[in-house]
């Protein structure tokens, strides 16, 4: 007589309990890891833009502005960076991109993404800096965002001292 190899119906019950427990609680980690790199992305490239721009003004020994880009030109919009933001060479120095102004650089944020953003009431329009780097509004500048499944202290708070460094820290959601 041949013998039969192969699992039994009670062995591959329990593998199957133990795999679906397994994803059951994988899974939701995943997804929420996800979200969380996705912020700390956001967050680094707009203080990436806010370090760029302070370097710049102190190159150029002028005023450079980074500011909410419109959402679909390089223009500045009111405060709303979930569309992206602009670096731009501010020739007169009042915090909008006219149009012989030199952009530097632009951020974008994917469409499917910016409903999925909220920026705190209190977001700046733009950040000037000055040729010695410093925050041109000589105003310590603060504001915050998170994604919309916001969970505990995922979601960032960008400070801009007077002195034009700026720095990042989680927060709680607002």
């Amino acid at each position: 007589m041949k013998t039969q190899s192969g699992f039994t119906l009670v062995e591959l019950m329990v593998f199957l309990a133990v795999a679906i427990t397994v994803v059951a609680i994988g899974v939701p980690a995943l997804v929420s890891l996800h979200s969380i790199n996705q912020m700390a992305g956001y967050s680094n490239d707009l203080v990436g833009g806010i370090r760029l721009a302070r370097s710049e003004a102190i190159k150029r020994a002028g005023t450079v502005t980074i500011c909410a880009k419109h959402s679909t030109n390089t223009t500045c919009s009111s405060d709303d960076w979930f569309n992206g933001w602009i670096v731009f060479v501010d020739d007169d120095g009042d915090g909008v991109h006219d149009g012989g102004e030199d952009v530097l650089r632009v951020w974008t944020i994917p469409t499917d993404e910016r409903s999925n953003l909220t920026f705190q009431a209190a977001a700046p329009n733009a950040i000037r800096f000055d040729s010695s780097g410093g925050n041109a509004a000589n105003a310590q500048v603060q504001f915050a965002f998170k994604k919309n499944d916001c969970q505990q202290n995922q979601a960032r708070q960008i400070t801009v001292s007077i002195m034009g460094r700026p720095s990042l820290a989680h927060v709680g959601c607002f």
